[in-house]
């Protein structure tokens, strides 16, 4: 089961960071969310990536956990 983490999740996650990039110069840069700062922005982009980080995590830790009782 856990080999069902594919190619497709790892390119799946190299597209959520350049989203994620876009998504937060869109927003601190251009619509002046969370105050418009530089550094806000690069704060924003890593909170995006390491939530989706935290996301492929707890999807091999569940594919391992479900592997374990298909057996």
């Amino acid at each position: 089961m856990i080999f069902f983490f594919t190619g497709i999740d790892y390119a799946a996650f190299a597209l959520w960071i350049l989203i994620s990039i876009v998504l937060s110069y869109f927003f601190v840069q251009k619509l002046n969310f969370f105050g418009g700062g530089r550094k806000t922005q690069k704060i924003l982009t890593i909170g995006l990536i390491s939530g989706h980080l935290l996301y492929l995590i707890w999807k091999s830790v569940w594919l391992f956990i479900v592997s374990l009782f298909l057996k």
